[in-house]
């Protein structure tokens, strides 16, 4: 059952990829932290890392969906004017990506009264359960192995668009994570 519930979550996760309140024009960001030290002027090509398929957020994560984010950052990249590379070896820098998912519970307590129409009601409390997801992309330098780069990208996340939406959602999250990058 919680196998189930998690694959859902992680399903509807991506398919969303972090989209904001839809039918509301709003800007997302992503917030970004670099090393001050790591020279990114070199930084022409670079490698996207298979994810670890020993992690449970990761095992209910598809290979159709893998691709689809893969595409979507693989994009972005190129049209910054950077290359994707197949071969560690050929890279200026790693990147890694992990999707995190939390339900979390807001809980709106409405301390009023209606006199009007109810005879003095009160309301009560209203739950309202969200899933909140966070994505986390980290450039790495091949030859320190240390992570020079990191950009967190986080969005409630709700319902489960069509196709298009999906696609636009995960290019918008992706134009998010690298707005800043390269730093300076």
């Amino acid at each position: 059952m919680i196998f189930f519930k998690c694959r859902t979550l992680l399903a509807v996760f991506l398919t969303v990829l972090f989209a904001a309140c839809s039918g509301t024009p709003t800007t997302l960001t992503a917030t970004t932290d670099f090393s001050q030290s790591f020279d990114f002027s070199r930084v022409k090509k670079i490698a996207i890392q298979p994810i670890d398929r020993t992690v449970l957020s990761t095992i209910m994560v598809s290979d159709i969906q893998v691709a689809n984010i893969n595409r979507a950052i693989t994009d972005e990249l190129t049209h910054r004017g950077f290359t994707v590379v197949a071969s560690n070896a050929d890279a200026d820098l790693l990147l890694t990506w992990h999707l995190v998912t939390k339900e979390r519970t807001n809980v709106n307590s409405y301390d009023t009264s209606s006199r009007y129409n109810c005879w003095n009601c009160r309301a009560g409390p209203a739950d309202i359960y969200v899933t909140q997801g966070t994505f986390i992309v980290d450039m790495v330098d091949p030859v320190g192995l240390q992570s020079v780069w990191r950009s967190v990208f986080e969005s409630r996340l709700s319902g489960q668009p069509n196709a298009a939406e999906a696609e636009a959602n995960r290019r918008g999250a992706a134009s998010a994570v690298f707005a800043r990058f390269p730093p300076g």
